[in-house]
This record gives structure tokens, sequence and C-alpha cells, in this order.
């Protein structure tokens, strides 16, 4: 082996001087010696490099198994972190969130609500004519003396009149009487306004919740017996008118009796 490895060596030595004198002038060139080939791992025979080579085969298939494996290993432990970055992220949202309700019930503003919202709804919304100022038997309507002034008399006469004409059948929230009650009271608030600097304030304010009591009164629903006693008023009022005097209306009668009641009379007594 080693005796024709020497022999091929020769050789090519000779061909290479043999191309280097065919250059001619140009003069000798020294071939760079090869450097990529040593004795050291390579087979000594052809068998050999090939069981050589089926077992690099085999360890790179190995080899490569074994790195897919540390690849899914791998895999598997940045999926892991990231879900606990994620179930983190989400902690942390939410604990954020206690915190911030917690500082708000303790520094921040109070909601609006129990008895706070119940007495400002209490003070906001307007409130029934009292006894004083409305008598639902004859739906009569005390004025104050604010609205009782001449540029108020027009409306004022006309509320009077649509509350006078109110029954059980109309009467109540969407009736006809509610609704022209309720422009009334619109248009008076609105004269009210344009008034505003003859009064003070206190009148200013009593004037206008009076006028929304009134509207809020005319929502509601006239009693029967209300309504029974305002047309037996009604009555009365007419008898008392066309009657007159009762001393007057006690003369006319003594004077109409017949002459024998009064002998019959006078005989009774003797």
């Amino acid at each position: 082996m080693h005796k024709r490895l020497v022999c091929l060596a020769g050789t090519a030595l000779l061909a290479v001087g043999g191309v280097v004198g065919a250059q001619g002038p140009i003069g000798p060139v020294v071939a760079a010696p090869i450097q990529n080939w040593n004795y050291t791992n390579h087979s000594s025979t052809f068998t050999e490099g090939a069981l050589r080579g089926q077992a690099a085969v085999v360890s790179a298939a190995g080899e490569m198994v074994y790195l897919d494996s540390l690849a899914s290993v791998n895999y598997a432990e940045a999926s892991r972190r990231w879900i606990d970055n994620s179930v983190a992220a989400t902690r942390a949202i939410y604990e954020r969130r206690a915190i911030r309700e917690e500082y708000l019930e303790k520094y921040g503003p109070k909601p609006f609500a129990g008895e706070a919202r119940k007495r400002a709804l209490d003070a906001y919304l307007p409130k029934r004519l009292s006894a004083e100022d409305f008598d639902p038997k004859l739906n009569k309507i005390s004025w104050p003396h604010v609205l009782r002034q001449s540029q108020y008399e027009p409306i004022v006469i006309n509320i009077d009149q649509v509350f006078a004409a109110r029954n059980v059948d109309n009467s109540g929230d969407g009736s006809v009487t509610q609704l022209q009650i309720g422009k009334l009271c619109q248009s008076l608030r609105g004269l009210l306004r344009e008034n505003i600097s003859r009064y003070s304030a206190a009148q200013y304010v009593d004037a206008l919740e009076f006028i929304r009591s009134v509207d809020l009164e005319s929502k509601s629903t006239v009693l029967a017996s209300n309504h029974q006693n305002q047309n037996e008023g009604m009555d009365k009022d007419a008898l008392n008118k066309d009657a007159g005097n009762p001393l007057e209306l006690g003369s006319k009668l003594s004077v109409e009796l017949p002459v024998n009641m009064t002998t019959k009379a006078g005989n009774v007594a003797d």
C-alpha cells in the first residue's frame, strides 16, 4: 500500500515538472502543497470507510432526534412561561382594579344614593298643594299674592276655569284638562321668568314652586265624592243667590200666607 502511494506521488511530481518545463522562459513554478488530506481519521480499507459512513448517518439521525427533543422541551417551556405571564398579567389587571376600587371606596366621592338621594329628590320634586292652597271639593285654588298681579290674571283665570271643569271622567295624568293646565302653567312660568327682576329670590322661588305644585295637582284624579260635593256646593250657591237674604225671604212668606191660616193659628193660640 505504501509503495503504491509513493509511486503515485512520484508520478504527480513528474507531471508537475513537465507542465512547468513546457511553460517556456517564464521560469519554474512551485506547486502549493496539499493540506486537506492526511492519514488520520480515514479508513484504511473501503469496507471500513463504508461502515464509518453508515455509522455517521445513524449518529446524525440520532443526534437530530435528540436535538428535536431539546427543541420540543424548549418550546414547551416557552409556552409554559407565556401562560404564566398571561396569568400574571390577568391577575395584575384585577388586582389593580381591586386596589382602585378600595381607594375610591375609602377616599373617593360617595355615591349619590340612600338617604342623601332621597332628601335631594324630596327637595327637588314638586309638592302637592296644601289644604290652605287648594280645596279639592270645589276645585278652587288660593293663589299667592305674587301670582295675583294683573300681568298673570288672564292665565290664572284660565287655570281656575279648567280646574272647575274637572270631573271624574276628565281628570288625571294625560287627560284633556291636565294637558291644558300643563300648557297654561308653562306659560305662567315663562311670564314669571320675564318679571324675575321685580321680586326677591324667595318670592320668585315660592311662586315658581307654587306653579309646579299646581301642575302636579292637575295630574291627580278627581274623586267621585269630591265631584258630588262640588255639585252640591254649586247648587247651594245658586240657591243662596236666588233666595237672597233669609230675613227678606221670611217676610215674603209671612206676607203671602192666606188669611184663614193666620186666623186658624190665632184660634189655636187662644
